[in-house]
C-alpha cells in the first residue's frame, strides 16, 4: 500500500508517519512539502519505505499527479481554512482515500457537501481525525452508544503555549474566535458570536491544568455530531489557550483586525497584519526563552460530556483528560491508527465522513494497543445514572465494559 503525506515536514505529521512506516501493510510512504531540507532529514531516519518530494499544493496538476496509484492521501497542511477543500477535491477526483486533521468549522461544512461525489467515486474521506476533533468525536459516539437516548454533547479543550508546532495553533485560534460560529441548540443549528464572556464556562479539568475559563469557538464538533448522533438536541464546543491571560488579549487583536491576512499600506509599504504580529510574537518568545533558560512542559486538557437517558433514568458519561502531553502526539497518532485501519480494509464506509461515523470501539482498541490511554495521558470516565456515580480510568474494562465490548 502506498501513502502520500502532504505537509510531511510538519511536526504534527511525524507521530502518524512514525507509526505508519512500521505497519506491514505500508509498502511505500511519500512525504511531500515545500521544505525540502527538512523532508530529507526526516526521510533519512525512516528507512527504505520512505521517500521525499517537493510539492506546492497550490499546483493542482502536480497535486493530482502525485496521487496517481496511491492508496491513501493524508493531509497535514494547515491551517485548513487557507486551503479550503482543494486537496480533498483532488483526492476524490483522483479516486484516492483521504484523511485530514481539519479543525476549522467552515472547511468541515464545505467538505461534507462533497459526500455524494466521494460516494460516486468510491472514496472514503475522513475529516477531522485528530484529537479535537477526532478523539472527542469517538468518545462522544461511545457515550451515545452506551445510552438509550442522547440529548446533549458538550466538548471542551485547552492547549498550552509550549507546543513545538510553531504558531499553527495560534493562527487557528485567531480564525475560530472571529465573527459568528456554529453551535447546536434546541435541536437546530445556531450561529453565535465567538468568544463572548457572557457565554463562557469555567471547567475544572483537575491537575495539572486545573480550572480554566473556556469560550464558544468555531470547531467541527457541533457541525458533525449534530448530524450523525441521532436525536441529539445540543452540541457545543468551547476552548482556550494557556496561559489564560492571552485569551482576551487575542480576542481584542482579532476584533481590531490585527490578525487579518489582507495586506494594508503602512508608510507606503504593504504589510500583512498577521505576519507582523507573528514576527513580533516570535521575537518576544525567543527573548523570554533566553531570559528563563528553561524549557516549559507542554500541557493539554479535554473533556467530553454525553448526557441523556438509560433504562428510563437520567444518565451521562463524562470523559476528562488533563496531562503534560504534546499536542502533536495526541493529535497525529489517531490519524495514523485510522489510516492503518483504512489500508487494512477494516473501514468500509464511503463518502466524506467524520470520526463518529467510524467504529468507535475498534479505534479505541487500536489506540489502547499502542498505549495512547496509558498513565496521565489517558482519560478518566465518570458514569452517572440517576444518583449513582462511578469514576475510573477509561482503560478499566471491568468498570466500563460497555465502552470496550
Amino acid at each position: 500500500m502506498k501513502i502520500i503525506v502532504l505537509g510531511g515536514a510538519a511536526n504534527m505529521a511525524q507521530p502518524a508517519i512514525n507509526y505508519l512506516v512500521q505497519q506491514e501493510s505500508v509498502k511505500e510512504i511519500v512525504l511531500t512539502d515545500i521544505n525540502e531540507k527538512r523532508l530529507r532529514q526526516i526521510v533519512e531516519q525512516l528507512g527504505s519505505k520512505a521517500s521525499a518530494k517537493r510539492l506546492d499544493i497550490h499546483n493542482y496538476e502536480e497535486l493530482t499527479s502525485i496521487m496517481t496509484h496511491a492508496d491513501l492521501v493524508m493531509n497535514f497542511v494547515g491551517p485548513y481554512y487557507r486551503y479550503k477543500t482543494a486537496v480533498l477535491e483532488a483526492a476524490i477526483n483522483s479516486e484516492v482515500n483521504y484523511i485530514d486533521l481539519c479543525d476549522d468549522y467552515d472547511v468541515t461544512i464545505e467538505a461534507l457537501k462533497l459526500d455524494k461525489l466521494a460516494k460516486e467515486k468510491g472514496v472514503t474521506a475522513i475529516t477531522g481525525m485528530g484529537a479535537s476533533p477526532g478523539v472527542t468525536n469517538v468518545l462522544a459516539r461511545l457515550g451515545a452508544d452506551a445510552l438509550d437516548r442522547t440529548d446533549e454533547i458538550n466538548t471542551y479543550w485547552v492547549v498550552g503555549d509550549a507546543e513545538p508546532s510553531g504558531f499553527g495553533a495560534l493562527i487557528h485560534m485567531f480564525h475560530i474566535m472571529e465573527g459568528k460560529v456554529p453551535t447546536f441548540l434546541e435541536g437546530e443549528e445556531r450561529w453565535i458570536r465567538a468568544f463572548q464572556r457572557d457565554t463562557a464556562e469555567k471547567i475544572d479539568f483537575g491537575e495539572p491544568v486545573g480550572e480554566v475559563t473556556l469560550y464558544h469557538v468555531g470547531h467541527p464538533e457541533p457541525v458533525t455530531l449534530s448530524k450523525y448522533i441521532p436525536n441529539v438536541k445540543k452540541v457545543t464546543n468551547l476552548g482556550a489557550l494557556l496561559p489564560e491571560f492571552q485569551n482576551p488579549m487575542f480576542k481584542t487583536l482579532v476584533d481590531l483586525g490585527l490578525t487579518s491576512e489582507e495586506p494594508m499600506m503602512f508608510k507606503d509599504e504593504p504589510v500583512v497584519p498577521l505576519e507582523f504580529l507573528l514576527s513580533l510574537f516570535q521575537h518576544k518568545q525567543t527573548k523570554a526563552k533566553q531570559r528563563s533558560g528553561k524549557k516549559k512542559r507542554s500541557v493539554s486538557a479535554a473533556r467530553v460530556e454525553v448526557i441523556g437517558e438509560k433504562g428510563g433514568q437520567k444518565a451521562s458519561y463524562t470523559f476528562t483528560k488533563s496531562a503534560y502531553d504534546r499536542m502533536d502526539q495526541g493529535t497525529s497518532v489517531p490519524a495514523g491508527v485510522v489510516a492503518a485501519q483504512l489500508l487494512n480494509k477494516e473501514i468500509n464506509i464511503q463518502g466524506v465522513v467524520a470520526p463518529e461515523c467510524l467504529a468507535p470501539k475498534q479505534i479505541m482498541a487500536s489506540l489502547q494497543e499502542i498505549g495512547y490511554f496509558e498513565g496521565e495521558k489517558g482519560f478518566q470516565v465518570k458514569r452517572t445514572i440517576e444518583d449513582s456515580t462511578v469514576t475510573s480510568s477509561i482503560i478499566d474494562t471491568e468498570t466500563f465494559p460497555e465502552l470496550w465490548e
